[in-house]
């Protein structure tokens, strides 16, 4: 195993297991940042497709569907969704088999993760509820699907969540760290 990010070493004093995090690209660069705004913020949907591609065939390599990989998303409230008009994760992988099991808790006036610090991101509590039906993801393999690493907060609350309903290993991919 390789050196540990810094990010890994608090996860390391607080979880019970470190989440296993696979990303395409880093966030820590202009490019990248000005894609996600452009994408996620102001709600150009038509930006999935520089991305789409490649991110799905980097996920489906990793984590193939025939070794029985479920694929699923990370949900965003009602109120972004209706803001954007989509959910960004769903856009970047609606080439693959995607399994829906998230929701959000809390639909309306909710602080965005985009808006808090790293300390107000770890104090987060439980956004999500489980959604799919009684043993659907009942011991099988899970890779969760989010846009961005930037706390792990987000994937770790969702494997909770996941994990409690019987998945029996999560691994996480993003597009970006």
């Amino acid at each position: 195993m390789g050196k540990l990010c810094s990010d890994c070493l608090r996860w390391q004093q607080v979880a019970s297991e470190l989440l296993t995090n696979k990303a395409l690209y880093s966030y820590q660069t202009e490019a990248m940042k000005d894609y996600l705004e452009r994408y996620k913020f102001l709600g150009d949907y038509r930006l999935r497709y520089v991305f789409q591609k490649r991110w799905c065939d980097f996920i489906v390599k990793n984590y193939p569907p025939k070794q029985g990989w479920l694929y699923v998303p990370i949900p965003v409230d009602q109120e972004s969704k209706s803001q954007r008009g989509f959910n960004q994760v769903i856009g970047l992988a609606e080439l693959l088999p995607l399994t829906e099991v998230l929701e959000m808790k809390q639909t309306h006036g909710r602080v965005k993760q985009s808006k808090k610090n790293r300390r107000q991101r770890m104090q987060t509590k439980q956004p999500f509820n489980y959604s799919g039906s009684e043993g659907e993801i009942l011991q099988k393999k899970v890779v969760l699907l989010d846009d961005v690493y930037t706390t792990g907060r987000t994937l770790y609350h969702a494997r909770a969540v996941l994990k409690k309903h019987g998945a029996a290993l999560v691994r996480s991919v993003t597009l970006s760290r």
